[in-house]
């Protein structure tokens, strides 16, 4: 044994940098894999949602916008909360304007209503109820004139007032009252399941309604 760490001795003189690099160099390499595979061993935590971030989604879903005009005080599009009703709506707008027609209002509108996302809601002066031929909806008033709603609007089966309903193509006083009297409605079609109109009349208004 002596004689080969004697004829060793020479080698390690000459090399002894070189053979302390190579050792060093190996020895990181063999901990820099040991770290790598025990990284690679640990499981990976799924992201847990923050408050803030759930906060901020609650708040998006539980926001819907209303647009509000004619005669009212500011005329705008209103961001409320949901399940906001009317009256909640026209008081942020600062209420009726002076030459809004309050008793057409308060015959045709129902504030305790509960208002949709993307709602368009038109409050008619005296001089545009005065004298003119208006058709009621659920969000409103439609001049054929004017025609300030378009064909777009429907009348809500569900909420629409006996006025609303009876503009309707073949709806009556007496079938509107019917309407009103077997509500709720699950579907429009409820209105033939429960015999509020008949299949002919449905036909014509199963287009121009909505729940």
């Amino acid at each position: 044994m002596n004689w080969l760490t004697e004829s060793l001795e020479p080698i390690w003189g000459k090399y002894k940098i070189e053979v302390t690099l190579v050792t060093i160099a190996s020895l990181i390499t063999v901990i820099s894999g040991l770290i790598f595979v025990l990284n690679q061993k640990k499981p990976v935590k799924p992201e847990i949602p923050t408050l803030n971030k759930i906060k901020s989604t609650q708040v998006s879903k539980n926001k819907i916008f209303i647009d509000l005009s004619g005669s009212i005080e500011k005329s705008d599009v209103y961001e409320i909360s949901s399940g906001a009703r009317l009256k909640d709506v026209l008081i942020l707008a600062g209420g009726l304007s002076e030459d809004a027609d309050r008793q057409y209002f308060a015959k045709n509108y129902n504030l305790a209503r509960i208002l949709k996302d993307q709602e368009k809601i038109y409050i008619p002066s005296q001089e545009e109820t005065s004298g003119r031929e208006l058709t009621l909806n659920q969000n409103g008033f439609s001049d054929p004139s004017l025609n300030i709603l378009g064909a777009s609007e429907k009348v809500n089966i569900n909420t629409g007032s006996l006025e609303q309903l009876d503009t309707l193509p073949g709806i009556g006083e007496v079938t509107a009252k019917k309407i009103i009297l077997v509500r709720p409605y699950e579907s429009i079609n409820d209105l033939l399941n429960k015999k509020a109109v008949g299949k002919s009349v449905f036909e014509k208004i199963k287009d121009l309604i909505t729940l």
